[in-house]
């Protein structure tokens, strides 16, 4: 699955990931999870994804 927002200070983005992960049938394989390209970029890697899909903007 892909996420857009859920980035540092967002609690609902946190939320969102574990419920989708419950059964373990979906991964979590790319994302936008702020407007701002560095803060998106440090939560992606946060969450061990690979560089190259982690997006900067919406």
């Amino acid at each position: 699955m892909d996420m857009i927002v859920g980035g540092p200070g967002a609690f609902i983005g946190g939320v969102y990931r574990i419920a989708a992960c419950l059964d373990g049938e979906i991964e979590l394989v790319c994302g936008a999870f702020s407007s701002d390209a560095r803060q998106s970029l440090e939560m992606g890697a946060k969450l061990g994804l690979s560089a190259d899909r982690i997006y900067g903007s919406y």
